[in-house]
């Protein structure tokens, strides 16, 4: 990842004339409602060679950075992705096998025609988007038939279509997205105007179908059905012709009670054949989908979530929704956070030693190579202080505390040295997980067996305060944490009294789970469980044959409950033993591993300000108070830019705390909460002008009172001026200039004519007041248009020269 491209056309140059381009051709489109402009940061894309003729060749950290994001979500992604499709195959099969068989075996004699319709609850995209490969690919031989054999009626196919709320305002509309969809999907195919019927037509349709050589079963996907309009949805149903169309409403209500029944009569209901079908959704699935992404034995993702990306997760699903797509959302804020700190371009082990070796070859400068070197001796050192005084008092230099190398020129040997302590300290990192995600699969495997499923009123119990399963959404935190001793030991205490058969299942299935792992790691290092498994397998007694028939007492005996043998109960009594003491050994906390902050979230506060933004609120305080935004953006920069002591200073000119943002005057503001008006940008001086009008502004008296608080800014930056040149000693103070502008109104003239101008100086000064003028009116259109554009005001038909405020809650 850290090899550079040669070629003077680089791929950030490519991608950065690309997004411009892109975001010019957005601007320019009128049909475009939303535009997203990304940030770009100029003049740290690359950093040239001085040793190279073929320009920049070395990325930058930021780029590093996001190219190890990509990789890490790219990867859980697709993990997560998997499992949602493993989880919604049954799913995707019977809305498939429902829509192509929509018009077969229909029951003979009915009174009217029905219109299949299959009400799909709780949809997600993942789901929608498999059904619709589903349709397109068609169905598989063993979904049609049942069998392996090749449908013999052509392919179990289905051609789409999929409508919007905001296509289907009207019944045209609607029936123009219905009838179009379908038909325009035809290559070559243009119709004269004179001749042709209307493009919603439904007879359209109809000819159109007639004409095709395969018939093909035709699905309309009405996504959001909730917020279609009733009486529209209505008409068009009552007027779809007998044709083998099939309607999927997909629906993100509850299937109890039904939207579909309190939203529509009984008169449309009656034309209709629903089928509903529930999706997959709730907490279990985001258990599911957890556990087998971030605590599976086979699965090492690149970044492992802490506990409190967990917690927020947990109480998300239970508080809000459970759906995959705001799961999904989840775990992308979590890695976006996570690739927020410098160190983090080291999380993939590959990308970690490529961009080591490219260090040790390539000629760097000796600045960038020692930042390097002396960010992670930092981390590296850090993390020895605290891992060497637990082991018995000794000082003795660890694996985790490298010799401190030369700061200024970093030779090859310490170039070295870095690549082997980040290699040694992931392949630790990855050891002290893998061991977790064992412990935690064998004691899950251990409560289920020992005491059954959870019932369904156990989730109430743990969020009024109750015992949490080590199989439930709450425990992954406290897994990570190593607050599950207690639960480890209720469970083995409970396997210590199991009866034979379920102690037999427990042992067969802690042979399943750790000789059937794919991973050849977890293999090798549980080698000395498994072979004490199968050594207690061999020892249980066989099953006893059970009988049936009444004693005395009329009961059978498989009935009554089960009594321990006394070989039985010593062999439970020492698997009990034996699994509190593995997964207590198992069960280490994973900030104990050096470096443990690249690959481990941690105790990291989870992005919740992301999940629910409020995009008025800010706009509104940003134009209110604009010096704090400006001075918290420059902290941001400041805190994220590359140093020697934090990151890779692949920059040639870093933003530090010397050389903060041209654009803030961070030094006229300091320790002043209330700056005065005219200190502000000038958007932000109208907008205060805007806050004190009432419902409509005369945009006259608006300019006005612009051009006071403007006149006043002159005066002020006039006199600052003047008292630099002549003190000579770096200007007055803000104490002075405010001082002045308290003042300013009683003193309009009384610097107008000083030291007797002469008439051509009077010209020159009434020609530059035209031209101040003039600058203060395009200062205030400039100003007005900004507003405008934010949508803070409205313009009227009726007064030409007024606006109406769209905002009224304004803060003090």
């Amino acid at each position: 990842m850290f090899q550079g491209n040669t070629n003077p056309t680089t791929p950030a140059k490519t991608s950065l004339a690309t997004a411009e381009a892109d975001v010019a051709k957005e601007l320019d489109d009128p049909s475009e409602s939303c535009i997203y402009i990304p940030p770009i940061r100029p003049r740290r894309r690359l950093r040239e060679d001085p040793n190279s003729g073929n320009g920049p060749n070395v990325l930058d950290e930021y780029d590093l950075r996001i190219q190890a994001y990509k990789a890490a979500w790219n990867k859980c992604l697709t993990r997560v992705q998997s499992i949602l499709r493993a989880i919604q195959a049954p799913i995707v099969s019977e809305v498939a096998t429902t829509v192509t068989g929509a018009y077969k075996d229909v029951l003979p004699g009915l009174p009217y025609h029905e219109l299949p319709v299959v009400a799909l609850h709780g949809a997600s995209s993942s789901l929608v988007a498999d059904i619709a490969d589903r349709l397109e690919r068609g169905l598989s031989p063993i979904e049609v038939h049942g069998s392996r054999d090749p449908p013999r009626g052509g392919s179990e196919k289905a051609l789409q279509v999929h409508l919007y709320p905001a296509d289907c305002s009207s019944v045209m509309s609607m029936m123009k997205g219905v009838v179009s969809g379908f038909v325009d999907r035809t290559p070559g195919s243009k119709r004269r105007p004179a001749t042709a019927l209307a493009n919603f037509d439904i007879n359209l349709l109809r000819a159109w179908y007639a004409s095709q050589p395969i018939k093909l079963v035709l699905a309309v996907f009405l996504h959001e059905f909730e917020k279609f309009d009733a009486a529209v949805v209505q008409d068009v149903l009552m007027h779809v012709p007998h044709l083998p169309l099939t309607f999927v409403s997909l629906m993100a209500s509850p299937a109890a009670p039904s939207y579909l029944h309190s939203a529509y009569p009984r008169s449309t209901l009656a034309l209709l054949r629903v089928h509903p079908v529930v999706a997959s959704s709730g907490t279990a699935l985001i258990k599911d989908v957890l556990t087998k992404t971030f605590f599976d034995p086979d699965f090492e993702p690149d970044v492992m979530l802490g506990p409190t990306a967990l917690e927020y997760i947990a109480e998300f699903a239970t508080r809000y929704t459970a759906s995959p797509d705001a799961l999904i959302t989840l775990l992308q804020l979590a890695h976006m956070k996570h690739f927020t700190q410098p160190l983090s371009v080291f999380v993939n082990a590959e990308q970690t030693a490529a961009g080591v070796s490219r260090l040790q070859t390539d000629p760097v400068p000796p600045s960038h190579a020692s930042s390097i070197v002396q960010a992670l001796q930092v981390r590296l050192l850090a993390s020895a202080s605290q891992t060497v005084p637990s082991r018995a008092g000794s000082s003795v230099s660890t694996p985790s505390s490298p010799r401190k190398a030369d700061a200024t020129v970093p030779s090859t040997s310490a170039l070295h040295e870095l690549r082997g302590y980040v290699s040694r300290a992931h392949t630790e990192f990855r050891r002290h997980a893998r061991r977790l995600r064992v412990a935690f699969a064998v004691g899950s495997l251990a409560e289920r067996i020992a005491l059954g499923d959870a019932p369904a009123s156990h989730a109430k119990s743990t969020e009024s305060g109750g015992s949490s399963r080590l199989n439930g959404l709450e425990a992954f935190s406290a897994v990570l944490r190593g607050r599950v001793g207690s639960q480890v030991r209720y469970v083995c205490m409970a396997v210590r009294k199991l009866p034979l058969p379920k102690l037999r299942a427990l042992f067969h299935a802690l042979h399943a789970l750790l000789w059937d792992a794919s991973s050849a790691e977890v293999k090798r290092d549980e080698e000395a469980a498994r072979v004490w498994i199968v050594t207690q397998l061999n020892e249980l007694p066989p099953e006893p044959i059970p009988q049936s028939e009444p004693n005395v007492f009329g009961v059978a005996e498989d009935e009554l409950p089960a009594v321990q043998d006394p070989a039985v109960k010593q062999l439970a009594a020492a698997l009990g033993d034996w699994l509190q003491a593995y997964i207590e050994d198992h069960l280490t906390r994973l900030d104990d591993a050096p470096l443990w902050d690249i690959w481990y979230t941690s105790t990291t506060p989870f992005p919740s300000e992301l999940v629910n933004p409020a995009p008025r609120p800010a706009a509104v305080a940003a134009l209110l108070h604009p010096h704090d935004f400006a001075r918290a953006h420059a902290e941001l920069v400041r805190a994220t830019a590359p140093t020697p002591a934090t990151a890779f200073a692949f920059s040639a000119a870093p933003i530090t705390a010397a050389t903060p943002p041209d654009d803030v005057d961070t030094a006229s503001d300091e320790g002043d909460p209330d700056p005065p008006l005219w200190r502000l940008p000038d958007t932000s001086i109208a907008f205060r002008r805007y806050v004190e009008a009432g419902r409509l502004v005369n945009v006259y008296d608006w300019f006005e009172s612009f051009a006071v608080v403007i006149e006043a800014q002159r005066r002020a930056l006039r006199r600052n001026a003047r008292s630099v040149k002549t003190s000579g000693r770096g200007g007055s103070t803000d104490e002075d200039v405010d001082r002045d502008h308290a003042h300013a109104v009683d003193d309009e003239g009384e610097d107008a004519n000083e030291n007797g101008e002469d008439e051509d100086e009077a010209e020159e000064a009434e020609e530059a007041e035209e031209q101040w003028k003039l600058a203060v009116q395009a200062r205030f259109v400039r100003a007005l248009h900004e507003l405008d554009y934010m949508g803070f005001v409205k313009h009227t038909g009726r007064k030409p020269d007024h606006v109406i405020r769209t905002i009224y809650d304004i803060p003090d």
